[in-house]
């Protein structure tokens, strides 16, 4: 109930790209070829899965946007209720069942309330979380409540392939699961040797198993669609090998904080200056942090083999994002959502600890904690409805975050605020000069002040700044090439504005915007026919209010040039002599 106004947010971050910008997932021609290629943000993203609700929720609800909400909030309802039902399996042999039914429900309270989680619910394209954490936890429920072997085995191994194919960090689950299966199989006093005749005996070789025979498929379906199994493209710098094990640190650190104490601490970006200085107070307190920690487990673990066992399950589940290999978005470190598998096993952590006795300050801080919680809820899905809300508060709380800046900016161009864009994109421009989104947006804000010539020149200078080798640049690049294009309509150079709109489509074929402009381009030179060819393109692949809007543009067009040909007035500069007529 507390995420409903989420469902009447709009597209925002990286929604524009895979559901309105681009026809991927709306036009069923381009489906296969869309899922089977890497995500623009990196090229080692290989997620269909995520990608084909999308296509499913776009072809059932057209592109409104409560239809792709309402998918991340049944998907988050969906995995609190895993964790409470593996909380109530965890428990099922205690005495005390409203103890059991009391702790389990304190388990899904504490996920699907937790602050950290808002990204995933708010934002659509957070969907890749989502999926996996629901498969995997499935994973779980099937292994602790399967008995059958070989049906347990079957069911683990395919669910852990579709977590895989929503995101890569769902490998880490080949780590977990031995780790979630001793409990049952330790006693009092065994031996490894003991310990590992249970494992078996519970058939967990089949199950370990499964898993190798779906990480085989995985990596044969991923090579397949990326052409290699991974390739470095990190903006994160680790430095020397104790700035490494620093930054490692700094993120675990960043992380727990994140997780015990999230208010005012969430939000889309969480940049750090990389590689991390070896004099940076907060790694080094991190450090002491992280040992610490361990020697609390290790205390845990006598104390409470069940409830220890889970606190290292949360903390080795942190292992695919705690920059041991180094992250690839942007300068951000850390990420709200990447907390959604490690805090459901901390949840389960603290529905298994020992009975203690219940003080007042134990249970004014559990109702402070939630309160709280129920707060920021309640502050932060508003700031997820468009982007000029998200990013204008991410800025605010991170000014020096590059994609906080660069978001603000577009956000600000888009809503009419051309001079507070121009302002900021100058600023960028100072701090980074080769910032070619930078001075895309800057372009983009002086063309609408009516400052052609000054756009003309930002624009030209961005073409040779954006990166080609990924499908993110080659966007960027095509819009550049877009603006540049409409921009020579503007004045008249009809070669030139035909040349660049080339060059737009190009990079990006089904990008519609250079589509449209060519074919507006077409019918000012008195070219129907090849202006009919464009627009026809523009249109198929157009999201429905475009596509409207083009429609309309394109036949007002029109009629003013075959009225401007009636009347005996020769086409725009540069147009063919006769007025080919369909």
């Amino acid at each position: 109930m507390v995420y409903l106004p989420a469902l009447g947010n709009g597209f925002v971050w990286d929604d524009s790209y895979f559901l309105t910008d681009l026809p991927y997932l709306r036009d069923p021609g381009l489906w296969w070829q869309h899922i089977r290629e890497p995500l623009f943000v990196s090229r080692n993203y290989f997620r269909p899965l995520p990608l084909l609700t999308f296509v499913a929720e776009a072809r059932l609800g057209g592109l409104n946007p409560f239809f792709f909400h309402l998918g991340n909030l049944l998907l988050h309802a969906l995995n609190t209720t895993l964790v409470v039902l593996l909380a109530r399996k965890l428990l099922d042999g205690a005495n005390d069942i409203r103890r059991t039914n009391r702790m389990a429900a304190c388990a899904g309270l504490l996920f699907g309330l937790h602050p950290a989680l808002i990204e995933s619910v708010c934002w659509i394209s957070d969907r890749f979380d989502l999926m996996m954490a629901a498969f995997l936890l499935s994973a779980f429920l099937c292994d602790i409540a399967v008995e059958r072997r070989w049906l347990k085995a079957a069911m683990i191994g395919v669910l852990f392939l579709l977590a895989l194919l929503c995101k890569e960090t769902a490998v880490i689950f080949i780590a977990l699961l031995p780790l979630w299966q001793l409990p049952r199989c330790m006693e009092v006093g065994a031996s490894p040797r003991d310990v590992l005749r249970q494992l078996v005996a519970r058939g967990a070789m089949w199950s370990w198993a499964a898993l190798t025979l779906a990480g085989c498929v995985y990596l044969a379906l991923r090579h397949d669609a990326l052409g290699v199994l991974y390739r470095t493209d990190t903006l994160i710098v680790p430095g020397s090998a104790l700035q490494h094990a620093l930054l490692m640190a700094k993120t675990l650190g960043w992380y727990g904080l994140l997780l015990f104490w999230p208010f005012g601490q969430i939000g889309p970006v969480h940049p750090a200056a990389t590689p991390i200085p070896l004099g940076d107070p907060w790694a080094w307190l991190s450090v002491v942090m992280v040992i610490t920690t361990l020697g609390s487990i290790i205390m845990l673990l006598r104390r409470s083999p069940l409830t220890g066992l889970l606190v290292c399950a949360a903390l080795l589940a942190l292992a695919p994002v705690a920059n041991f290999v180094p992250l690839t978005i942007g300068d951000n470190v850390v990420h709200d959502r990447y907390l959604i598998l490690p805090l459901a096993f901390f949840a389960l952590a603290l529905a298994t600890m020992p009975p203690v006795r219940r003080t007042f300050t134990a249970t004014a801080t559990v109702v402070l904690w939630m309160a709280l919680s129920l707060l920021a809820i309640f502050l932060t899905v508003p700031r997820w409805e468009s982007n000029m809300s998200l990013w204008s508060w991410a800025y605010a709380l991170e000014p020096e975050s590059n994609i906080a800046r660069g978001n603000y900016v577009a956000a600000l161009v888009n809503t009419g605020h051309n001079p507070e864009a121009l302002d900021l994109s100058r600023e960028i421009l100072r701090a980074t000069p080769d910032n070619a989104v930078a001075m895309y947006d800057m372009a983009l804000a002086l063309m609408r002040m009516g400052r052609d010539a000054e756009a003309k020149k930002y624009v030209e200078m961005s073409l040779s700044h954006f990166d080609r080798n990924d499908a993110k640049g080659r966007l960027d690049l095509s819009e550049a090439w877009n603006l540049l294009g409409y921009l020579s309509m503007r004045s008249g150079d009809w070669d030139a504005a035909e040349k660049s709109l080339g060059e737009a489509i190009r990079l990006t074929p089904y990008l519609t915007r250079p589509h449209f402009n060519l074919a507006m381009a077409h019918y000012e030179r008195g070219r129907i026919e090849a202006g009919d060819k464009e627009m026809e393109f523009a249109l198929r692949y157009d999201s429905p209010e475009m596509a409207v809007i083009h429609r309309a543009q394109a036949d007002k067009k029109k009629a003013e040039v075959l009225a401007r040909v009636g009347h005996g007035k020769a086409p725009a500069a540069g147009a063919s002599s006769v007025f080919p007529l369909k």
